[in-house]
């Protein structure tokens, strides 16, 4: 092998990994996060009425990104993560928005998306409980189809050329 082909397979290789790592600097530069990333799956371990605000931080692994302080003493408390690629050609959102009494215990879930679990309820000992039946049709009286049809139809015949 000559001194000059050994160059050019240096060169092919030197040109691929330039361009190898422009694309890969393109791709990374098109990706952004914003909020901050939290356990979803710690909120099956919420209890209304009991988890507080500070347990809720903890489990959640991350401080919310807003709080909205409410007139009454409700604080809504927002956490949320989005990862975007491409700027925004593809993207994935988690959003949770929780409720929390005045005294600083969870009360509910106010929004979620891409958020799995769901709270434990204060009484958890029926885990799968029964869909309440669905209610009975009631009659409700129409007046207007109550009243006696009467029609005074007319018929003309057809002239036929």
């Amino acid at each position: 092998m000559t001194r000059l082909g050994l160059c050019r397979r240096r060169h092919v290789s030197d040109r691929f990994k330039t361009f190898l790592l422009a694309g890969v600097f393109t791709v990374l530069a098109g990706c952004a996060t914003s909020g901050r990333s939290f356990n979803e799956m710690a909120l099956s371990e919420f209890v209304p009425g009991q988890t507080t605000y500070r347990q809720a931080v903890r489990l959640l692994g991350a401080e919310p990104i807003n709080t909205y302080s409410q007139l009454n003493g409700v604080m809504l408390a927002q956490w949320e993560h989005k990862i975007t690629v491409l700027t925004d050609a593809a993207y994935y959102r988690r959003n949770l928005i929780l409720r929390f009494s005045p005294d600083g215990r969870f009360e509910a879930v106010v929004e979620s998306n891409n958020v799995l679990p769901s709270p434990k309820s204060a009484s958890d000992t029926n885990r799968y409980a029964q869909m309440p039946s669905a209610p009975s049709p009631v009659r409700q009286p129409n007046p207007e189809l109550e009243q006696a049809v009467s029609s005074q139809a007319v018929s003309y015949p057809l002239k036929v050329n």
